[in-house]
């Protein structure tokens, strides 16, 4: 079985937060999104089976829609597309872990240890950024939850980035298409680190 990327575009709706809202949190939502990080082993290696996937943790995200529908300053549409947000931050970074791991199938490798001296650097890159992401994210200064039009619009086009502008130079997959620029690289180009 070819290695595969699973849980990359997902679309969220207020129907998919079935989580019961923290009373004390004065959020009005929250969206729990995680990706598995895959044991490499040499042979999932060399056989191409390595799998990443980004999970949406529908238990454990909430949504308080009494009060989003009482907003006077954003829409639900507008505070959805900030939960929205925190999903595709995390299947962003998992997308470009994953293609960081794929990168390494062009290598040889005459054991499991020097496998790992290339594998370790590249987890650990990734290791806690979605949580420095998220956090950054939510900044007063950053989307303010969503408060904050400006920030939020100047994530949505980071992201857009992520998702849509080539690298460069080009890297192609093996179908032919070109990978995108990473997150971690757009958000530096905008002064943003983890």
């Amino acid at each position: 079985m070819p290695s595969k990327l699973t849980g990359l575009f997902k679309t969220l709706r207020w129907s998919d937060f079935v989580g019961t809202p923290d009373a004390g949190s004065h959020h009005l939502a929250f969206t729990s999104t995680s990706f598995s990080v895959p044991n490499i082993l040499l042979s999932s290696l060399v056989h191409d089976n390595i799998n990443v996937t980004v999970t949406f943790n529908a238990s454990k995200s909430w949504k308080k829609m009494d009060e989003i529908n009482q907003k006077k300053n954003r829409t639900p549409d507008q505070i959805l597309k900030h939960e929205q947000g925190h999903y595709d931050i995390v299947a962003l970074l998992a997308r470009d872990l994953f293609i960081d791991l794929m990168q390494l199938k062009g290598n040889t490798y005459k054991n499991q240890a020097e496998l790992n001296n290339d594998v370790r650097p590249i987890l650990a890159k990734y290791n806690g950024v979605e949580k420095k992401l998220m956090d950054k994210y939510d900044l007063p200064t950053e989307s303010d939850h969503g408060e904050s039009a400006t920030g939020q619009d100047k994530w949505n086009r980071m992201i857009k980035e992520a998702f849509t502008t080539p690298r460069s130079p080009a890297v192609f997959a093996p179908d032919g298409k070109a990978y995108k620029i990473p997150l971690l690289d757009v958000l530096a180009k905008h002064g943003i680190k983890p």
